[in-house]
């Protein structure tokens, strides 16, 4: 079969596309600027380095051409994070000769990856956002500070350098003085202001879908976090399946507004004071936890895959509920901390391993990626102590 070039396959994101598409029957390179990313030593793939998009889109993008020029055929890209996509977006023509791209084109893509113009679009719509604030200036900080409900989130129009910097996905002020240092630190990436949503990690809910170059959804999961790391604006280490049908159909008008193709995920926070949904992000393409879709019966990736190759396959709607997902040496550890410091339950953590789970890296069926895990972990805990 046509390969599948899974990109930037450090982590468990991309570790789930590899093991969804192998067990599938696809074949599968996975690409990475650092040799002991997580997906290139799964079984179901063959390991080929590419050099950093963030840092050295250029090279970044030689590498993916000599790949593209040793396969045997047209091979189907599949990215994991947002560098990946900006890399590619303005030199998309450059790689037509070697490559499917199940995405829209830049043109739509380019503002889908800026947060304002996702709540932009959403507002047009009627679909609830947090009350938010674009300032321009430590003034417009002032003014904001008194308009807004603290707790607030400074959240970057575009993420990877904030990420990389901070460690973060988003920096929280909880008083005007704090907003004010906070800003200086965010203020060359352009942050919104935005109010904290009540409600903890188990009120995130997630629309992940593949759609099509018409916008048809051929395959749709949902389902809702039960716990993050950072907990509170952080990203998934523990998830469950829920099938919720009326929220599908919310975040894939959305899509629509926005004119998206391909995988993505929309991420709402439900509002426990009036239960409605506030638009979180829209990630245009695959997120943390895509594996359990697969586990639950939706398998968006090989649907992606499938699509690319002209030979489209509908999952009908609806899936398995209360399947769990975990990361699990990450869950563990986080959550005895918690428990100890009276920051969260021992039943809700019981609750959050009832079985039936998956993990995001652990598989007895394709072990070396968490045995690189298990020795990364204790190398780190090693330096700690020492």
């Amino acid at each position: 079969m046509t390969p599948a070039v899974v990109l930037q396959a450090s982590g468990p994101n991309a570790l789930g596309i590899v093991r969804c598409l192998g067990r599938a029957g696809v074949p599968v390179i996975a690409c990475d600027h650092d040799p002991n990313a997580l997906g290139l030593l799964s079984r179901f793939a063959t390991a080929r380095s590419t050099r950093d998009p963030l840092t050295d889109p250029s090279g970044f993008l030689d590498d993916l051409e000599a790949i593209g020029r040793s396969l045997p055929g047209t091979g189907v890209l599949f990215a994991t994070h947002d560098e990946a996509l900006a890399a590619l977006g303005p030199a998309e023509d450059r790689l037509t000769p070697w490559f499917h791209r199940p995405w829209s084109p830049w043109a739509v893509l380019a503002p889908i990856l800026d947060k304002r113009h996702q709540h932009e679009v959403a507002r047009s719509i009627g679909f609830p956002v947090p009350a938010t604030i674009e300032p321009k200036d430590e003034a417009d900080v002032a003014a904001a500070s008194r308009e807004l409900r603290f707790p607030v989130v400074l959240k970057p129009g575009y993420a990877p350098e904030f990420r990389r910097r901070f460690r973060a996905q988003v920096l929280e002020a909880r008083d005007p003085e704090e907003l004010l240092r906070q800003w200086e630190l965010a203020a060359p990436y352009g942050p919104q202001l935005s109010e904290v949503i009540p409600g903890g990690d188990d009120t995130l809910w997630t629309l992940g879908s593949y759609r099509d170059a018409s916008g048809q959804p051929l395959a749709s999961f949902t389902g809702r976090k039960l716990r993050q790391w950072p907990p509170r604006f952080g990203t998934a280490r523990a998830a469950e399946s829920r099938w919720d049908p009326e929220l599908a159909a919310r975040c894939h008008r959305l899509l629509d507004a926005l004119g998206f193709h391909g995988i993505s995920q929309v991420e709402v926070k439900r509002d426990p004071r009036d239960g409605r949904d506030y638009l979180i992000e829209v990630n245009p393409r695959s997120w943390l936890w895509v594996s359990l879709s697969a586990a639950v019966g939706v398998n968006v990736p090989y649907a992606c895959h499938l699509d690319a190759l002209g030979t489209p396959r509908r999952w009908p709607a609806g899936h398995r509920d209360g399947v769990r997902w975990t990361l699990m040496a990450k869950h563990l550890a986080a959550s005895a901390r918690e428990v100890r410091r009276g920051q969260w339950g021992a039943r809700a953590l019981l609750s959050s391993l009832r079985p039936p789970f998956v993990d995001g890296v652990l598989d007895p069926r394709d072990p070396k990626p968490a045995v690189a895990q298990l020795r990364r972990l204790a190398r780190r805990a090693s330096s700690r102590n020492g």
